[in-house]
């Protein structure tokens, strides 16, 4: 059975029953947005899901809910703990969390937003590389997708703390890609430009009017959408995939 967009309507996709049997994934930012989506979908096509936020998400589908703040290298390593004594492996982990951050010309930035987004978006994909490896290298196989940005590409003026954060998870994937390459683990980022979620509201409407002209498309990307592609890259059919950022944009061109 393939997966098929339904009746030519966007983000409206037919699950792999199936696809993630006896996989065990990890999910970040899981209370809402993009990883909310994936929560769900990953657990109708049969993926033991452990979703995570700072507040514990409220995710039935989900197997095991906890609450994790990524710029915690300690946070990260009890969630390790309690992954591994739950079910004694990792197969994927979806970094989905993210915070805007400051939205001033750069002179103008708080250096306090500037040290939160950073610690955040870059700091805690680091954190959980070094958590969620060891566990998949057990195994000998991994599937791990970073949420970067089209931002994280190009750069988007007036936000250079989040174009930041994000081209760093780009090149931090590519780095850790090439270490573990041997070990059956591909490292992916995908690279949204506008979705339907609660950051476009953390956005001024003349920023979002701005931002949206640039996407041929005309329209914000949705939940669904991400998914689809996500979970593929989370899925053993992406297996000679890694070290590498898929835009996902719209239509959106870097410059």
């Amino acid at each position: 059975m393939t997966d098929q967009a339904s009746a030519g309507v966007p983000g409206q996709f037919v699950p792999w029953e199936g696809r993630f049997s006896g996989r065990v994934v990890l999910v970040t930012g899981a209370a809402g947005g993009l990883g909310a989506d994936a929560v769900r979908r990953l657990a109708k096509e049969g993926a033991t899901v452990v979703a995570t936020d700072l507040v514990k998400p409220r995710t039935p589908q989900a197997a095991l809910s906890l609450d994790l703040d990524v710029a915690d290298p300690q946070a990260w390593q009890a969630a390790a703990h309690s992954i591994r004594e739950a079910y004694g492996r990792l197969d994927g982990a979806l970094f989905c969390h993210g915070i805007q951050g400051p939205e001033y010309a750069v002179q103008d930035v708080p250096v306090a937003g500037w040290k939160k987004t950073l610690e955040i978006n870059l700091d805690g994909c680091f954190y959980g590389l070094q958590v969620v490896l060891p566990l998949m290298k057990q195994a000998n196989y991994g599937r791990i997708v970073m949420l970067s940005s089209i931002a994280g590409r190009e750069g988007n003026e007036n936000m250079s703390a989040y174009a930041v954060s994000k081209a760093g998870m780009i090149t931090l994937a590519k780095a850790v890609a090439k270490e573990t390459a041997r070990f059956g683990i591909t490292i992916n980022c995908i690279a949204p430009s506008m979705f339907n979620t609660r950051l476009l509201e953390d956005l001024s409407p003349e920023r979002n009017a701005a931002l949206l002209a640039r996407v041929p498309m005309k329209r914000v990307g949705e939940p669904q959408e991400f998914s689809a592609l996500a979970l593929w890259l989370l899925s053993p059919e992406a297996s000679y995939m890694t070290g590498q950022v898929l835009d996902l944009s719209g239509g959106r061109n870097t410059a």
